[in-house]
C-alpha cells in the first residue's frame, strides 16, 4: 500500500494546535478539500464530501499529540490517516500520512496528496489570521 507523508510548520503553541485539529468540529474549516460539512450521529461523525457522506471515527491522544481518523466510506469498512502535532519552540509541526487505499488509481492518490498539501496550507493560515487578530 503507498504511503505519503506531508508536513506543515505552524507559529502557534503545539496545544492549540492540537486541540483544534482533535475537534472533529472543525475539520471542515481546514480540511477543504475533503469535507464540506460535518455533523455528529451518535458516537460518530459523519463528513459531507464531494462523492457523499464518509463516516470519520477520531482516536485522539493528547498526551502524545496523535489524532488518528478512520474514514468509513461505507458500513464496515475503513481507512486510516495518522496525523501528529509535535512542538518545535515557540510553535509546531503538524504531521499528517495518509494510505493509497485499496482499489483506489494512482491518479486518485496523487490528488488526495496535492489536495492534503493545500490543506496545509489552510491549517496554517487559519492560525497565521488567528495570531494577526491578537495583535490588534
Amino acid at each position: 500500500m503507498k504511503a505519503h507523508t506531508s508536513a506543515v510548520t505552524i507559529e502557534a503553541p503545539a496545544a492549540d494546535v492540537l486541540e483544534f485539529v482533535a475537534n472533529p468540529a472543525t475539520l471542515p474549516q481546514w480540511a477543504v478539500g475533503f469535507a464540506h460539512a460535518i455533523r455528529r450521529e451518535g458516537d460518530r461523525w459523519i463528513a459531507s464530501t464531494a462523492r457523499g457522506e464518509v463516516g470519520v471515527r477520531y482516536a485522539v491522544d493528547l498526551a502524545l499529540g496523535t489524532v488518528d481518523f478512520y474514514l468509513a466510506p461505507e458500513p464496515g469498512v475503513e481507512f486510516p490517516a495518522f496525523s501528529r502535532v509535535l512542538p518545535n519552540a515557540d510553535g509546531a509541526e503538524y504531521v499528517f500520512t495518509q494510505f493509497q487505499s485499496p482499489g483506489m488509481s494512482d491518479h486518485e492518490f496523487q490528488g488526495q496528496v496535492e489536495a492534503l498539501h493545500e490543506e496545509l496550507q489552510v491549517l496554517r493560515s487559519l492560525f497565521r489570521a488567528r495570531a494577526s487578530c491578537a495583535t490588534r
